[in-house]
């Protein structure tokens, strides 16, 4: 490429340019205002607005408000469930029963701990924790990829407890993932409980009290069912 050429690059790559930087804008406010406000309380014309874009930009850019969700839950979905498997593929496959749990449960949750305090992250987070307890239909445009990474999790679960009921499998495998959401979502009820004593900012005595409580709530409740 000559100077002149890398000096004046072809107009439609500062096109492109724009037109990423324009999805980039709305992706990240969209995430923000449906973490704080839930899918159906935000408009498309609340992050248009709020992202200083037309409000034919939704539809141009996603097809629509429904496809803008879907784009802002599987932007982070895809590599944190990709950084899980990669972790699953390295999981010990000798020593005790105890230390190979903790290497799954550390393959489910430390994405989530490394990916804290960014403020995308932090959004993304907030918003499925409401998703996985709303139950509402719009839950459907991103359940194939949970569903996904959850069979991954309880396979191995079922390695480790070969015993155990397949219900006492998957019930463990939910209140993994529950407890992670509630760790995660910034939801400040330890601070409100405590009068501020505790924070949920601390996040790494979080997640250590995270781990904790579900290494063990996983052995009692799966060898008990297994029984």
């Amino acid at each position: 490429m000559t100077p002149l050429a890398a000096a004046n690059p072809p107009a439609n790559s500062s096109r492109d340019a724009t037109r990423v930087e324009r999805q980039t804008r709305l992706l990240d406010t969209a995430e923000e205002l449906f973490a704080d406000r839930g899918y159906f309380g935000v408009s498309v014309r609340d992050i248009t607005d709020r992202a200083g874009t037309r409000l034919a930009a939704v539809s141009d850019q996603f097809g629509g408000k429904e496809g803008l969700f879907q784009a802002v839950l599987a932007r982070r979905i895809q590599p944190l469930n990709n950084d899980r498997r990669a972790r699953l593929e390295t999981l010990p496959a000798r020593g005790t029963r105890d230390r190979r749990l903790r290497a799954l449960i550390d393959a489910f949750t430390e994405p989530m701990r490394q990916l804290s305090g960014d403020t995308g992250w932090d959004n993304y987070f907030r918003l499925v924790a409401q998703l996985a307890n709303s139950g509402h239909p719009i839950g459907r445009l991103i359940v194939d990829d949970f569903n996904a990474i959850a069979t991954d999790f309880i396979s191995q679960l079922h390695t480790l407890f070969p015993d155990a009921d397949d219900a006492a499998i998957h019930d463990a495998y939910l209140h993994l993932v529950a407890a992670t959401m509630h760790t995660y979502s910034n939801n400040l009820r330890l601070d409100s409980l405590t009068a501020g004593r505790m924070h949920t900012r601390d996040i790494e005595d979080r997640h250590h009290a995270l781990l904790r409580f579900v290494e063990g709530g996983i052995i009692h409740a799966v060898t008990k069912r297994a029984h």
